[in-house]
């Protein structure tokens, strides 16, 4: 299939991207990669007026260490980011999360702030930023506002974004030395979807940890997380803690899994990263 006709413009500033947007109006979407838009217009599910692409402006390209954060440009490409060796001391849980993306061809077009807007609820670059708490910046013609990832995705295929709003930033807290990070996921062929996915990331004595795939958002598993303090020995509480944690959940049920298989996922995963992670 082909997409409905649209008109095409080619931003070369963030001011211009969100000017556009603003003039042409809440049917207009920005573009970068294109990787989950583009198939979208291609089956009439998505129908824009207009697309402003946001692909070619240096602003939203690239990352940059100021204090004890990392920020990531909206438009830079998982690709590049792989290619970023330095950036594995600094976010080594990203770097283990990104090689499960899709396949060289579309890390090589998709961008991390594509991925976080699509909202999709197995999707990985949106796990890790839950796990650790990602600030996302957003910025209109009227100015900025910044959310956490907790408030920007609010559902499956479900965001904060407002018409005339664009993702430009995505903030991360640096790695301490000695943290130790873990990244599990189940999908049917290497590249899909997954089923489940697990990310988590121990530092000194601060323990993340969060499912994807299991609900409509990541879930951050802050009773298990809070059992695993109480506990005198953490990992011999670990399966009651996972019981704790998955014992109020409605996992999604679809053509490729059932909630209850979900779940067991979930489970069998959280143990797996626990235990290459606790001490």
């Amino acid at each position: 299939m082909k997409p409905a006709a649209f008109a095409f413009h080619q931003a070369q500033s963030v001011g211009e991207a969100v000017g556009l947007l603003a003039q042409l109006g809440g049917e207009a979407r920005p573009i970068a990669g294109g990787q989950s838009l583009v198939p979208a217009m291609n089956l009439r599910m998505a129908t824009p007026d207009a697309l402003v692409d946001i692909s070619r402006i240096p602003e939203l390209q690239g990352w940059r260490k100021i204090g004890d954060r990392i920020h990531i440009g909206a438009a830079t490409t998982q690709a590049a980011l792989l290619r970023e060796k330095d950036l594995a001391e600094h976010l080594p849980l990203l770097m283990a999360a990104l090689p499960n993306i899709g396949h060289v061809q579309t890390r090589s077009r998709g961008t991390i702030g594509g991925s976080l807007v699509h909202a999709d609820p197995s999707a990985e670059i949106a796990l890790v930023a839950a796990t650790l708490e990602a600030e996302l910046v957003l910025r209109n013609v009227s100015g900025e506002r910044r959310l956490s990832t907790r408030d920007f995705q609010l559902g499956a295929l479900t965001t904060a974004l407002e018409p005339g709003e664009l993702l430009v930033e995505i903030v991360m807290p640096v790695a301490d030395a000695g943290t130790r990070c873990a990244f599990r996921e189940l999908a049917r062929r290497h590249g899909d979807f997954a089923l489940v996915a697990v990310a988590a990331q121990i530092a000194g004595d601060r323990l993340s940890i969060a499912v994807g795939g299991l609900e409509e958002v990541p879930r951050r598993c802050d009773k298990l997380i809070e059992k695993l303090k109480e506990a005198n020995n953490a990992s011999a509480a670990i399966d009651e803690a996972i019981r704790i944690e998955l014992g109020d959940v409605v996992a999604l049920s679809d053509i490729h899994a059932s909630g209850s298989y979900r779940q067991h996922l979930a489970a069998v995963l959280l143990k797996d990263c626990l235990l290459e992670i606790l001490p």
